[in-house]
């Protein structure tokens, strides 16, 4: 029997993480049912902002909110960081919360990011994952991954991958048909 010492796992597991990512990156987005990803309610989610204001999922019970997971590196979530704050300029007064919850990064990055690409820091609300357990907590595959979240905190189904268009029939037919509940 073989055995890999620590190092050398360590190394296989990181290699198998970056393909995950680099293989999710290249799709656009999949809508998925939320059993696909084990999950039917939505786990806590209890982060801080970038002005270290504690944001805590459950303060939107009787909202739908879109819980999008991404990173500053992954080049698919830059592109589609503008169609997440047009969701929220779109549907906000309807009902509709965008939560994009940064993996791994420090705020310095972040605000970086932000300035780089011409985005408001206030345009949609960002939450930082320093440690990646919302990310592990909530199974999500790859970045960007983005749940959609009903008004009693079930999760109605997720995309993984990018969406690349908001206004598609696909992603407003989904959201619209929520927000009338």
């Amino acid at each position: 029997m073989t055995i890999i010492n620590k190092p050398a796992l360590r190394f296989f597991l990181a290699l198998a993480f970056v393909l995950n990512i680099t293989i999710s990156n290249e799709a656009i987005a999949q809508w998925r049912p939320a059993s696909e990803v084990g999950l039917t309610q939505a786990p806590p989610l209890q982060l801080n902002n970038l002005a270290g204001k504690a944001v805590d999922l459950n303060a939107f019970k009787g909202k739908i909110v879109i819980v999008n997971f991404w990173a500053s590196w992954c080049e698919p979530c830059r592109e589609e960081f503008f169609e997440l704050i047009q969701l929220q300029e779109n549907y906000q007064s309807k009902g509709l919360v965008v939560l994009a919850v940064n993996l791994a990064e420090m705020k310095p990055r972040i605000t970086q990011f932000l300035k780089g690409n011409g985005l408001p820091e206030n345009g949609i609300e960002i939450l930082q994952d320093r440690n990646s357990i919302a990310y592990k907590s909530w199974k999500a595959r790859g970045l960007p991954t983005t749940f959609l979240v009903g008004k009693t905190g079930k999760i109605e189904g997720v995309w993984i991958g990018a969406i690349e268009n908001v206004d598609s029939n696909e992603v407003k037919g989904k959201i619209e048909v929520l927000l009338r509940q």
